[in-house]
């Protein structure tokens, strides 16, 4: 986590630092990958091991010199797999173009969404109740900072539009990374009410539920401003409109408590007081601070004990950076213990050793999801390999036994870790999560009864020379990264034996795909990628990529994006 600048109507504010991600030195790029590495201090478990899986990889043949090599495959439900049986043909499929719905989506009621996401997702959701009642816990990471709309005005002038996602915004500050973010969250119509931000946060309140997480995890910034505003508002809303969803604590040590840790008590008395707080089933306030380190753990006693006296009994959840060089020493007074992790597949695969390393410490651990991490005014990116990040941390959490997951993030838009509906991810991370989220509070992976495609790419290959005269300098890929790939990626949901053709670059690729969910990769190409699943010799889904693929670039935009078959695009950029 590192600093986040800037913010529209007064949504500016120091947002979490990060002092062990700190880029020491920033190396130039490579003809074969002008993202870099850079050296970047990374925990990494010292069990290493690859998990099992239910998918299977295709590599096709190396890609030419002008994009990087595609990375090496995921793995199948019992070893890794590199299959090179597929069958590439010169003749494209039948022409077909992305379905766009509109440059904006209308507010949904709890009802409306139900409805909308039972005909969008690939498997039947269980009752949320029954979702909710599981001693399996979800918390989603909210930033603060990033409310569906910060000024309520229409998405082509709004603040999203002209100060974040422009090179000359807030006055040229992010002109040397082409704009402060790379996405926006899906843009609404203007609310014809005074309490819009309200209503925002109810959305966000209604489309986290729908999922069948337990709650948000809220970063708590600071003590004054609109960011604490904000906090005491998703608060406030989701317990107006849902009182069984949650908001766990989470101050953030690397932000006001940092400098001035002196203001959490008087913060925490005050949130502690507020029915939408996460407390459990024997009413402890759950209170799980983010760098936790950053104060010791005698400091911690006393606040906790201060608390307690006071009545408010806690339940210390501490989130670290290195969670196990801080585990000796915390795990006495913590009821379970997180760590922030990391954002590659390959150092993240040693996940599934984790839980039972903590429940050696006698306390729960909360595993961290996360689906990429790509940071356009810091340069740096952590290579996601599509959605595979995401879904081996996942099921890290699932078959290692996590106790808790929080997904990180929300709506990070400044380190592209979010998971809420957005204009360049669209619905893709959002209705993985309902698939995960299932899987993990029921211990039973999802029956697919719905034919569906979803796709991930970006629009460039990492290789893709950046205009230097406009851009600062190249992205560095973070030490500890797994190296640059660049594929597009299929995951075909499919209810019985199919064949997957993947038209990309104007060459057409088949793969056979058994029922379930199957992960497919070819080397990215320029053009617009278009997907069919076929079967019986029909197609039984199709899509086309909303996004195409174009080398030729001003500035390097490192996020993945996605779509899938089930849902129109929105504003896709």
């Amino acid at each position: 986590m590192l600093t986040a600048c800037g913010g529209g109507g007064g949504a500016s504010a120091e947002a979490r630092a990060d002092t062990s991600q700190t880029v020491q030195d920033t190396q130039s790029a490579s003809t074969q990958d002008s993202a870099a590495a850079v050296s970047v201090p990374v925990d990494v478990n010292t069990l290493i091991g690859t998990t099992t899986d239910t998918v299977v990889a295709v590599n096709t043949p190396e890609v030419p010199a002008t994009t990087a090599g595609a990375a090496s495959g995921t793995l199948d439900s019992g070893t890794l797999v590199d299959t090179q049986a597929v069958n590439a043909v010169s003749t494209p499929a039948a022409a077909m173009a992305p379905t766009v719905l509109a440059t904006t989506l209308a507010l949904n009621t709890a009802t409306d969404l139900a409805a909308i996401n039972k005909a969008a997702w690939p498997f039947t959701q269980p009752a949320l109740a029954t979702l909710r009642a599981s001693a399996k816990k979800v918390f989603a990471h909210y930033f603060v900072p990033f409310p569906i709309s910060l000024d309520n005005r229409t998405p082509d002038s709004d603040y999203y539009s002209v100060n974040y996602l422009s090179p000359s915004g807030e006055g040229g500050k992010f002109a040397g990374s082409g704009g402060f973010i790379k996405q926006r969250p899906l843009p609404r119509p203007v609310v014809a009410s005074a309490t819009w931000d309200q209503t925002d946060v109810a959305q966000d309140v209604r489309r986290a539920a729908a999922l069948g997480i337990d709650g948000f995890a809220v970063d708590l910034l600071e003590t004054t401003g609109a960011n604490w505003a904000r906090a005491v508002r998703l608060m406030d809303v989701a317990n107006s409109i849902d009182t069984g969803f949650k908001v766990m604590l989470m101050p953030d040590m690397e932000a006001e408590f940092k400098q001035k840790p002196g203001n959490l008590l008087p913060a925490l008395r005050i949130l502690a007081r507020h029915p939408a707080a996460y407390r459990l089933a024997d009413g402890r306030l759950v209170v799980s601070p983010y760098n936790a380190q950053n104060q010791s753990v005698a400091w911690w006693k006393s606040l906790l004990a201060t608390l307690k006296a006071e009545g408010i009994d806690v339940a210390f959840f501490p989130v670290f950076q290195g969670w196990s060089g801080y585990a000796p020493t915390y795990a006495a007074i913590s009821y379970g213990m997180s760590d922030w992790g990391d954002r590659s597949p390959t150092v993240n695969r040693s996940g599934i050793f984790t839980p039972s390393r903590v429940h050696a410490y006698g306390t729960k651990w909360m595993a961290p999801v996360s689906p990429q991490d790509a940071r356009p005014k810091d340069f740096i990116y952590w290579e996601a390999r599509n959605s595979e990040n995401y879904r081996v941390m996942w099921e890290n959490a699932i078959r290692g036994g996590a106790d808790w997951v929080q997904i990180i993030t929300w709506n990070d838009y400044s380190e592209s870790t979010e998971v809420a509906p957005s204009s360049g991810t669209q619905w893709s991370f959002y209705d993985l999560t309902a698939y995960y989220t299932t899987w993990f509070k029921t211990g039973t992976m999802p029956a697919v009864n719905r034919d569906m495609l979803m796709y991930f790419h970006r629009k460039h290959s990492t290789a893709a020379a950046p205009n230097l005269a406009k851009q600062t300098r190249p992205y560095g890929r973070v030490t500890g990264s797994d190296t640059a790939a660049n594929d597009v990626e299929v995951l075909a949901f499919a209810t019985a034996a199919s064949t997957l053709e993947l038209t990309v670059g104007g060459k057409t690729t088949t793969q056979s795909v058994a029922a379930g969910m199957t992960s497919v990769r070819v080397p990215l190409a320029e053009g617009t990628p278009s997907f069919r699943l076929l079967r019986g010799g029909a197609a039984v889904a199709t899509v086309m990529s909303g996004f195409p693929i174009n080398n030729s670039i001003t500035y390097q935009d490192l996020l993945y994006r996605s779509g899938s078959s089930t849902r129109a695009l929105v504003n896709p950029r």
